[in-house]
């Protein structure tokens, strides 16, 4: 910005990777913007976390983190902040997804299947879209697997602890039936011991079906 701050946009991972990324982001410089911060000091890199619009002939008042995903060149990013628009930002991402824009037409471009650890461990590090059919349900020390494989050291996990788990029974998500449900999740992954991701809010998950495969939960 004009005093030197610099913002990020609240809701958005932005994929620098993406084909027309750089030519979207040298569009925008010098461009006329109106900053809404939606914290009051900066996050830990510094950059204050807000929504941006720009002003234009063409599009005035143009959401910068819809445009971004519609174009295919950011992935919605589940902040606490953004959640007011969590339905218009993934309509946004949905649309390029559908169209294949940016990223989402690259070879091995997200969503990655649960199913493929290898292409799992081998994403770009930072946010990761990974779908597929949760086949059991585990609950050890503290915490609640949702596991896509036979083996958890080695499959794609979900793991959520137990203290969050009231976030998501407010927002009537089943975590203990989830087994067979085909899902979207999106999140870190750590990679120490097999593709595992914590996932610590109901926003990160997205149900992609009515009703359970026939598989069973491990209670």
């Amino acid at each position: 910005m004009g005093d030197g701050r610099v913002a990020a946009l609240a809701g958005v991972a932005a994929v620098a990777s993406a084909p027309g990324y750089r030519a979207f982001a040298d569009a925008l410089a010098g461009a006329n913007v109106r900053v809404a911060a939606l914290e009051a000091k900066p996050d830990r890199w510094g950059r204050l976390v807000a929504w941006v619009r720009r002003d234009s002939s063409d599009a005035p008042g143009e959401s910068l983190a819809e445009r971004a995903l519609a174009a295919g060149l950011a992935l919605y990013r589940p902040d606490a902040s953004a959640k007011p628009c969590r339905d218009r930002l993934l309509a946004a991402e949905q649309a390029a997804r559908a169209a294949r824009r940016g990223l989402w037409g690259e070879a091995g471009s997200a969503p990655l299947d649960a199913g493929d650890t290898k292409a799992i461990l081998a994403a770009e590090k930072g946010l990761v879209v990974v779908e597929g059919r949760v086949l059991t349900i585990g609950e050890q020390r503290g915490r609640l697997y949702l596991n896509f494989g036979p083996r958890r050291t080695t499959d794609f996990t979900i793991v959520i602890s137990k203290r969050k788990l009231a976030l998501f029974e407010t927002a009537r998500v089943p975590l203990r039936q989830l087994a067979g449900r085909r899902l979207r999740a999106r999140g870190l992954v750590d990679r120490g011991f097999g593709p595992v991701m914590e996932i610590v809010s109901p926003d990160a998950l997205e149900l992609l079906d009515s009703a359970p495969a026939s598989v069973e939960a491990n209670r």
